[in-house]
């Protein structure tokens, strides 16, 4: 009885049926983590190809919209500061041009110029002076004596030979000219005021 009992417990009867399943039940583990696995790479892949672009415009931003206001400046205040800018160009553009006022600074200029024989030449020269407005005219009327000396400091340090030539004439006007518009400025606050000065008569003996 003994062996029988002996034989019958080693019998793997049920065990031997039950294995399978549990070999099904293990293998049957790790495959779904792979399937899992798969699924969730996709979706992730998917999802970068979708939000690629948005986070991509988010970061750029948008090239039609308005760019962005100066340093304490709104955006309402900088489309208001763009849409004046061609008025204002405008308005320059339309504005007349006041016409000219000429003022004669008589009597003429006489300077003489000694030359190294001894002989002494002279250079007499007229002219008027060209402003816009009555203001600067009666302001040049004003300062006419301070205008009219410092004239004859810069007649007086250029070279006869000089102006006989075209190109001098021109210096000798454009040294006048600064001349007089910083005895303008200094007087009235005011600089070119004086836009040209003309010479109407130059005369060299």
């Amino acid at each position: 009885m003994a062996a029988k009992d002996k034989v019958a417990n080693d019998a793997p009867g049920g065990d031997e049926k039950d294995a399978p399943k549990e070999k099904v039940k293990k293998e049957s583990g790790p495959m779904k983590l792979v399937i899992v696995g798969a699924v969730a790479l996709f979706l992730a892949v998917l999802g970068a190809q979708v939000a690629a672009p948005i986070l991509t415009k988010m970061i750029a931003g948008d090239p039609h919209a308005p760019k962005k206001a100066a340093d304490g400046e709104s955006g309402d205040e900088q489309q208001l500061a763009l849409a004046d800018a061609p008025a204002a160009a405008d308005d320059k553009a339309d504005k007349p041009v006041e016409p000219a006022l000429y003022v004669p600074l008589d009597p003429p200029f006489v300077v003489s110029f000694a030359e190294k024989g001894g002989d002494t030449r002279f250079v007499q020269l007229t002219l008027q002076a060209m402003a816009r407005n009555e203001k600067t005219v009666d302001a040049i009327k004003t300062h006419a004596p301070a205008i009219r000396n410092a004239f004859l400091f810069v007649i007086s340090a250029h070279k006869v030979e000089d102006l006989e030539t075209l190109e001098g004439k021109e210096k000798l006007r454009t040294d006048m000219l600064k001349s007089a518009n910083e005895i303008m400025e200094k007087n009235t606050g005011k600089p070119d005021a004086i836009e040209e000065l003309y010479f109407t008569s130059l005369v060299i003996q």
